[in-house]
């Protein structure tokens, strides 16, 4: 080696080390150390090519002193060199020297042609796929450079330096990207994310839809999750559900689910929990909700279609059964006492045959308007079927269903103002008692129901207590339907 070259290209070498060692910033870029090597060994050119994910290699750095074109500023080493020269590019020794003799292998010859170069010395990045993913190198088109194997040696070195740099800073940039797409992935994908500590529950992370309606991802980082979701929390919400997310041993177990209405929206998530480590080790718990609140009003007007008569908009039927069966459970825990009153309107058919059928409509609207506005009534009232009405007394005494029962035939002694004039229609009441009549639904509500077909068989527009001793075996089925 000449005794110049050697010596500057020595001190080069360890200045190079010196300064990627020094840099702090991995993107800073490296134009100085491409133009102190092109000096050194005599090349016009030096540049560094990266790939994208199509395969296309875009100049990224580049130094050049004697023309701004001498460069290509995109090139495709699949399509020009094939697979298989592409492949060996990667696998065997990566420094080139081309130049346009017979000596050159194919490779060389390709890559010399693609720079237009006379003189070309190429180091590969390789990936971790085995693939080319980046090429730094020297190359000049005006004539040949004649180095020695020791200067391409160390020439070579030097690049490698900057290539291992290179991979580096795309590795690095891979990871960046990578948590970029991450991140806009969690804040675009429709469901709210939060992470907390297990222990402290300071909030480690956060997706920008869980922030939004609290303001920034800022304000709520390193804050107590109940400090920074609740007005009204001083301490962990009773309802969390941390101690289900770890076995005894405070190990990880599955995810838990449940649904949550926010306080201050009314807004309702289905929300899920689980335990893991997070990235120092320590254990987080992660919550990500998702908002159902369509689903919540879709449920609801499912079971209103389900529960309540869609005429009267009173509890129909099914709601009754199934309220019967809570509140007969309840009074016998605490071995209270309450009544079923089966109400049926007196003559209600002569309505529909006189006045017409939407007048009768209109009359049990009007019926379940005032037995669901009244104090008395309020809350205790279903639509049982056609003219029939039901009233749970739950937790009631003999006088207070006494006041409900005398409410009731005066007001059904009253005339009722319809669109297309007033109609008179009385009602006959039966009442059956918990736990002295029945101590389950159907037969409570079927001793009610014989009891007001007792009321109406005796002059109607009256009420009767059930008692066991009374029978309607001397009452035709089909009169006893009859209203």
């Amino acid at each position: 080696m000449r005794k110049g070259v050697q010596d500057s290209s020595k001190e080069l070498f360890v200045d190079v080390m010196d300064r990627l060692s020094a840099q702090q910033d991995p993107y800073r870029p490296i134009h100085g150390i491409l133009a102190d090597a092109c000096r050194c060994f005599g090349f016009g050119c030096g540049f560094v090519y990266e790939s994208d994910h199509t395969g296309k290699f875009a100049l990224e750095e580049r130094f050049c002193n004697y023309s701004n074109d001498a460069l290509k500023q995109t090139v495709y080493l699949q399509e020009y060199l094939g697979g298989e020269l592409l492949a060996q590019m990667a696998t065997r020794p990566v420094v080139f020297f081309p130049t346009r003799t017979v000596n050159n292998g194919e490779l060389d010859m390709r890559l010399a042609e693609l720079f237009e170069a006379n003189s070309l010395l190429i180091v590969s990045v390789v990936g971790t796929s085995g693939n080319t993913e980046a090429i730094v190198g020297m190359s000049d088109r005006r004539g040949r450079i004649l180095l020695s194997g020791e200067e391409i040696s160390v020439a070579r070195s030097i690049l490698t330096v900057v290539a291992n740099h290179i991979k580096l800073r795309m590795y690095q940039r891979t990871i960046e990207n990578s948590r970029k797409a991450l991140e806009s992935v969690l804040d675009n994908m429709g469901i709210d994310v939060y992470v907390n500590d297990f222990n402290t529950h300071e909030i480690l992370y956060v997706n920008q839809s869980m922030a939004a309606p609290y303001g920034d991802k800022e304000s709520l980082i390193g804050k107590k999750c109940w400090g920074s979701l609740y007005d009204d929390k001083d301490g962990q919400c009773e309802y969390c559900p941390q101690k289900k997310l770890i076995d005894d041993e405070g190990n990880p177990t599955k995810v838990y689910s449940w649904d949550y209405e926010r306080p201050f929206d009314k807004a309702w998530f289905r929300v899920f929990s689980a335990a893991f480590q997070w990235t120092d080790g320590r254990l987080a718990h992660v919550v990500s909700s998702v908002d159902i609140s369509e689903n919540k009003r879709n449920e609801a007007i499912i079971r209103k279609m389900a529960d309540y008569d869609t005429l009267t908009n009173l509890p129909n039927r099914r709601k009754l059964l199934l309220d019967m069966d809570s509140g007969i459970k309840r009074m016998a825990a605490k071995e209270q006492s309450g009544y079923v009153l089966f109400l049926d309107l007196d003559d209600f058919k002569q309505v529909n045959d006189t006045m017409g059928h939407r007048a009768g409509d209109e009359l049990l609207v009007m019926v379940a308007q005032f037995l669901m506005e009244h104090p008395l009534t309020r809350d205790k009232c279903y639509r049982h079927s056609g003219d029939e009405f039901v009233l749970l007394c739950e937790n009631t005494d003999k006088s207070e269903v006494d006041a409900v029962i005398e409410l009731l035939l005066q007001q059904f002694s009253q005339p009722w103002s319809l669109t297309d004039g007033e109609a008179v229609c009385p009602a006959s009441i039966g009442a059956a008692q918990f736990p002295a009549d029945g101590t389950e639904t159907e037969a409570l509500l079927h001793n009610a129901d014989m009891a007001m077909y007792f009321a109406k068989r005796n002059g109607k527009h009256n009420v009767n207590f059930y008692t066991p001793n009374e029978v309607l075996c001397d009452v035709p089925e089909a009169a006893a339907g009859e209203s």
